[in-house]
This record gives C-alpha cells, structure tokens and sequence, in this order.
C-alpha cells in the first residue's frame, strides 16, 4: 500500500515539475528505492527533493532569462547614455570629461566634473579587468563553482559552491552572494566580484527564479539552500 502510494505522489510530483532531467532522474532514482524495498523514510527524503527550485534541463533552449546573466563589463555611463539622445550637445553639454573649463560651452561645478572623471577612469579599469579576468556572466538563481586562492593559507586553492541569491552592481565595488549547506548548517559567502583572488568560476546549473534577490531561501527549508 504504501509503495502504490509512493509512487502515485512521485508522478504526479515528476509531472508538475518540469525541470526536465534533474527531476525525471530523481523520480526514477525514487522509483527504483521503492521497488528494491528500501526504507518508508529514504523514499520520502527523495520525494522531498523533488519539490526544490526548479531548474533547466542540460542542453534545453533557453530563451531571454529574467534577471539576465551579467559579467564583469562596465555599465553604460551617464555621458553615453546622453550621447544617444537626438541632438545631444546642441545646449552646450557632451563634452569629454577632461575638456578645459575654459573651452567648455556649459560651466559645471567642480564636483560634478570631478565625479565625471573619477567615473570614466574607474570605467576604464573594469575594462581592463574583465579581459584579464576568469568570471563568467551569471545571474541569481545559478549555481557557481569558485576556485579561490587563499592569502591567509600560503595561498593555497580551494573550491566553494554555491547558490548565487544576490549580486550587488557598485562598479568597483560590486559583489555577489553564494548560499550553500555544508552538513545541516548554512553557510554564506559574499565575494568581491573584481578580486584577484578568484582563479577560477563554472556554472553547474541554472534554476528558475523570478527575482534578482532570493533572501526568502533563508526561511525555507535546508534543501533549498543545497546546490
């Protein structure tokens, strides 16, 4: 009786979910536990593995995500954004950031020509950064693999996974979040996105989310938080 009933939840679970082969490998794991005789307690930790995020299936198309995957490029500046505009520069303005005051057609104060300067140079820099760099673009929702360089331990490398559920866009400053569940404690991280220290990024998964921060993972149960 009880395995009749286990495996009708398993199928009507594997069909609402259409996570593609992440759920259909765990229905069929669940199904042959079931059929071998295994415990009534292993079988339910499989079908509760089953109601997790949801996540695409490997090799499927993937339309336009929501939040979309971003890298390490640098974000469009006031003064390009201004330049797209029709008649940008006709009331004096769209002059470069190191014109002469005297030469300028349009006198700003000196903190907003300043802030436009420190702006493009730290622009400049992200540009660098991101050739020489390994991080790949990513959004909340996807499962990163860190290869990360140790300055306290002789710089010594050591890998961390973890579920992305925050990314921070502050140009130099930027930085994101990992979730994971060593054990039955949560563990999470937050890494700056230009360090030095990150030698290495891999996507192992995309899941389904609809928001650009997931904090609610932090009140549900700890096989949410697994990556």
């Amino acid at each position: 009786m009880f395995a009749a009933r286990a495996l009708a939840r398993l199928g009507a679970i594997a069909s609402r979910a259409s996570a593609g082969a992440t759920a259909t490998t765990s229905a069929s794991t669940a199904a042959r536990a079931i059929e071998d005789g295994a415990a009534p307690s292993a079988i339910a930790s499989l079908t509760r593995a089953l109601r997790t995020i949801k996540s695409f299936a490997p090799g499927a198309t993937i339309g336009k995500l929501k939040p979309e995957p971003r890298g390490m490029e640098a974000p469009m500046t006031s003064f390009e954004a201004g330049a797209r505009q029709e008649g940008w520069g006709s009331a004096g303005g769209g002059a470069a950031p190191w014109t002469p005051t005297r030469e300028l057609k349009k006198r700003k104060s000196y903190f907003k020509r300043c802030g436009h300067m420190m702006e493009t140079l730290e622009r400049e820099r992200m540009k660098e950064l991101a050739a020489e760099r390994v991080i790949v673009p990513f959004r909340p929702g996807d499962v990163v693999k860190l290869t990360l360089e140790v300055p306290e331990n002789m710089r010594k490398t050591q890998t961390f996974t973890g579920i992305c559920i925050a990314k921070r866009h502050r140009g130099m400053g930027s930085s994101f979040t990992l979730r994971s569940a060593v054990g039955n404690l949560v563990v999470e991280r937050t890494f700056p996105l230009f360090t030095p220290n990150i030698k290495g990024m891999e996507i192992l998964e995309r899941r389904k989310v609809r928001r650009a921060k997931l904090y609610y993972l932090r009140d549900k149960p700890l096989r949410y938080s697994r990556p």
